[in-house]
């Protein structure tokens, strides 16, 4: 029979999920949470962050390495990491009443930045995934023009990991007030 583990022998991190209950949530436990706009932006928010970083790592070794697979490879990446910010920022969006009424002052005013910058960098996000998603055609259709369009690919995808950064750094800064050097802008 499968029994939770001993906290104690796992350490502090174990032993404060195990507090939780996290471990003894049930299936509808689990699909409350995931019916949760807030939860549900959480879990998908640092998607657009870290992979976008990873897929333009792939499509620059691609263009390194002059390697065609790679190069479909990162900018199929880019155009599903990219795209990924749309159902974040609908949860987000959705979010954002419940989250503001429950935050003090300070955490109220970085969430109201958050949304905003996430506003202005946002249909840079999806510009990015459309424009992978058409250079993974061009390319398809002229291989001569892959490394070109994939070239342009990844400068505007250094400027859309700059701008989700961005956002995530002021996201962050919503629940983590030992993040916060400055009031938000």
């Amino acid at each position: 029979m499968w029994r939770l583990p001993n906290p104690e022998r796992l350490g502090q991190r174990a032993g404060l999920l195990h507090v939780l209950g996290v471990a003894g949530l049930t299936p509808m436990d689990w699909m409350d949470l995931l019916a949760n706009p807030a939860y549900r932006h959480v879990l998908l928010n640092h998607i657009p962050v870290i992979g976008l970083m990873i897929a333009w790592l792939v499509l620059a070794t691609g263009l390194l390495l002059r390697q065609t697979p790679l190069l479909f490879t990162g900018l199929t990446l880019i155009a599903i990491t990219a795209g990924i910010s749309v159902p974040v920022a609908n949860y987000g969006d959705a979010a954002y009443p419940a989250i503001y009424d429950i935050l003090d002052g300070h955490s109220r005013d970085w969430l109201d930045y958050h949304a905003e910058v996430a506003d202005t960098w946002l249909p840079l996000l999806y510009a990015t995934s459309a424009f992978a998603i058409t250079a993974i055609i061009i390319g398809w259709a002229r291989l001569r023009w892959l490394p070109w369009v994939s070239l342009a690919t990844a400068l505007l995808t250094l400027v859309a990991i700059g701008g989700v950064s961005v956002v995530a750094s002021a996201g962050g800064k919503i629940q983590h007030p030992e993040f916060r050097i400055s009031d938000p802008p």
